[in-house]
């Protein structure tokens, strides 16, 4: 038993090393492409999805105020958003 133990616990830490933390970063990436994706006007750039996302809109807000402390901006410069 306490082989099996140490076997599982082997695999375990071989499935996190090589495939949760890549995806991991995959999915932070692909969340920051979202949110930036999302917020595309806001930064003056048109948004041709953007009558498709209103809704998201009020979901997100507290998603993007963690996504700009992510990229290192402390303080958002859109003061039309209820953020920081």
């Amino acid at each position: 038993m306490d082989l099996e133990h140490k076997v599982r616990e082997l695999f375990s830490e071989f499935v996190q090393l090589h495939f949760k933390k890549p995806v991991e970063a995959d999915f932070r990436d692909l969340r920051s492409a979202f949110l930036f994706s999302m917020f595309l006007e806001w930064f003056g750039l048109d948004n041709p999805l953007g009558i498709y996302l209103l809704d998201l809109y009020p979901e997100l807000l507290s998603e993007f105020h963690l996504w700009h402390k992510t990229l290192g901006i402390e303080h958002s410069k859109l003061d039309f958003l209820p953020c920081c």
